[in-house]
């Protein structure tokens, strides 16, 4: 089938830095730059998802891609990255074609081309080489036949001094280039470099102007972009060229929804009198001769809309330099330091953050080691990466800290709607029988607008939002009571990991970012709250049963001195815990960190890594410690029940 309407993550997609001219050497390898749609195929239980660079799932517009997707790959799961384009007549694949497709519906000649592998069956790929991710692809894919689909981009041989030269020649974008010996870089880096034709960019559609003589509907297309470093919108000039009769109509009908009296940002006077103005919200693809000395496009030409990104993501683009850039990290696994480092400050800016302005950004909100607002929202852009495959799609609850975590804190539940930067929110049906919005986040720019929300924590529900009903994690909080050090509670977290081991149930361990331990098993959503919560009970039973003198199952106080309270009760419809990554509302900062069993021996304390330490160890270019979570999936058995149940239970 190609969708099944689960819910897929996003991976942070790896974007290229543009640079004037072509790397060479041998750490480099040279593909074409494909002019299409970039589309992250997620195939996994004979499903087949198509998931657009900002989240969009894009499969019903590629059902093609998608039908193919599964019938070459069947029950292999993988996550593709690649493109999408329409083959013109004369063999080139131009995003004009593409862009008439999607036009008259649902593409079925579109062709994907794949660049790389993410992830192959249970297997993150992305800390693996470029060569090994490529060899990989090239196994899963097989030999294709010029009626694929499927296909992997070529890798071009020619010499490097010649390489764009001959790929403008033959008509294409132009040429990318990768370190072959390099982890899959997401997010903009140097890795990934691109070299461009000609001058091609981005901009945002503020406005249109009257047609004039036989031309229909409107004369040109006004636009804006923002300077490389980000900012405010500025004006970017016009574009009149590059339109069908089909084009003008259907952009015309676009843009008449998003009519607005006056112009979201300062335009020349002239341009005022004769202009029809519309919210910055389509974006546009235009090719282009030069940048006057104004500042404004000389001969543009108009090649499509990007429905596939967001006006946020709008930025002037520019060329880099291609030097090899000084002290490369080293690729490592994110492994809490016995000493935390502190990081770095980062200067004062009025510069947004993942496309959110920081108001009071230099406002110090954890004094003990002077983290700033904006640092803290700095943090969540960085960790997205890691943060959101275990947080998108679910409800949140959170703690906001208005005045900082060392004055008046309260969790929220409900997210109420007012103005300034929006938040993402579900409607939930209480089981009260009353309802709420919670807010929810999808990517980088969700998460920081929480922050700027002045949000400190974030805790999740055990479901995602398109499945309220049907939970697909387990949370055991480890609470050590008075007289507890932290030895023993990481001794009693093995013990807890051996009894779900015996039960054949897989866990993960993380730092509370408090005083205890949470545990996480994973489901596969054919469980129900009851059915989880009773299992949660069950364990927490058996535990207090084989080892009386070190756990409890009862919240009581004069109950666990010197015991461990086994909190299974975050295991119900509309409770919470922590998030992975989540920063807590304590001294110093400390995070919610997900760690590997095998390094939690070497663990200080639950709170010792704080947002300075982790941010250090996330510029080493991490492997989640969780990455193998959510593509395991398992079942509540009549076997998990047997070996968990307590005699006498």
């Amino acid at each position: 089938m190609a969708s099944g309407g689960r819910s897929t993550v996003l991976l942070a997609p790896a974007l290229a830095t543009r640079v004037d001219a072509v790397p060479s050497g041998a750490d480099w390898q040279h593909e074409p730059k494909i002019d299409g749609y970039r589309i992250q195929c997620h195939v996994m239980r004979t499903t087949a998802t198509l998931l657009s660079r900002n989240g969009l799932d894009y499969t019903a517009r590629f059902p093609g891609v998608a039908a193919a997707a599964v019938a070459l790959l069947g029950s292999h799961d993988v996550i593709l990255d690649g493109e999408v384009v329409v083959p013109a007549t004369d063999g080139r694949s131009p995003f004009q074609s593409l862009q008439a497709a999607l036009r008259a519906g649902p593409v079925t000649t579109a062709v994907y081309w794949a660049f790389d592998l993410l992830q192959d069956g249970r297997e993150d790929l992305r800390q693996r080489s470029l060569r090994e991710r490529r060899a990989r692809l090239a196994a899963v894919l097989g030999r294709p036949t010029r009626r694929s689909v499927l296909r992997m981009t070529p890798t071009l041989t020619e010499p490097p001094a010649s390489l764009l030269q001959a790929a403008c020649a033959r008509g294409e974008e132009g040429v990318i280039s990768k370190r072959v010996d390099a982890p899959y870089p997401g997010g903009r880096n140097r890795d990934w470099l691109k070299i461009k034709c000609g001058q091609r960019d981005e901009f945002v559609i503020i406005g249109f102007t009257e047609p004039e003589g036989s031309r229909t509907h409107f004369g040109a297309l006004l636009l804006a972009t923002r300077m490389p470093r980000g900012g405010k919108l500025r004006y970017a000039g016009r574009v009149g060229s590059g339109f069908s009769d089909k084009v003008l109509a259907a952009l015309h009908t676009r843009m008449l929804p998003l009519a607005r009296d006056t112009p979201v940002l300062e335009v020349p006077r002239a341009m005022q009198r004769r202009a029809h103005w519309v919210e910055p919200v389509l974006v546009a693809d235009v090719t282009f001769a030069e940048w006057t000395s104004d500042q404004l496009l000389r001969q543009a030409t108009f090649e499509g809309l990007r429905d596939d990104k967001e006006m946020r993501d709008v930025k002037r683009e520019t060329s880099a330099s291609t030097k090899k850039p000084a002290g490369r990290s080293p690729r490592s696994a994110v492994r809490p330091p016995k000493a935390a480092p502190m990081d770095a400050r980062t200067t004062s800016s009025s510069e947004p953050v993942a496309g959110v302005r920081i108001s009071n950004g230099d406002r110090v909100i954890y004094p003990e080691i002077g983290l700033t607002k904006r640092e803290l929202a700095e943090y969540h852009e960085a960790v997205a990466p890691l943060m959101l495959p275990h947080v998108a799609g679910r409800p949140l609850s959170t703690v906001r800290c208005p005045d900082g975590p060392h004055q008046t804190c309260f969790f929220q539940k409900h997210w109420k709607a007012t103005r300034g930067t929006p938040v993402r929110t579900v409607p939930i049906d209480e089981a009260d029988g009353d309802g709420g919005e919670y807010a929810v986040a999808q990517n980088a720019h969700d998460l920081v607008a929480l922050i700027q929300w002045n949000v400190v924590e974030l805790h999740t529900w055990q479901s995602r939002s398109d499945a309220i009903e049907s939970p697909d994690r387990l949370i055991l909080d480890l609470d050590p009571g008075p007289g507890v050090g932290w030895t023993t509670l990481r001794e009693s977290a093995r013990v807890v990991r051996e009894l779900l081991d015996a039960a054949a149930l897989k866990s993960w361990v993380k730092l509370s970012g408090g005083k205890g331990v949470h545990i996480v098993v994973p489901f596969d959503r054919r469980i129900s709250w009851d059915q989880l919560s009773g299992l949660a009970r069950l364990i927490a039973a058996r535990l207090v049963h084989d080892h009386p003198r070190t756990f409890v199952d009862v919240a009581a106080k004069d109950r666990r001195t010197r015991r461990i309270f086994v909190d299974w009760m975050r295991n119900s419809r509309g409770a919470t815990a922590a998030a992975p990554w989540s920063v807590r509302a304590r001294k110093r900062a400390p995070v919610s960190l997900p760690v590997d069993w095998a390094d939690l021996p070497q663990v200080d304390a639950p709170d010792v890594m704080t947002v300075p330490a982790v941010r250090e160890c996330i510029r080493s270019r991490p492997l989640d410690p969780w990455c193998d979570m959510r593509t395991t999936r398992q079942r509540l058995t009549a076997r998990v029940l047997d070996v968990l149940t307590p005699a006498g239970f």
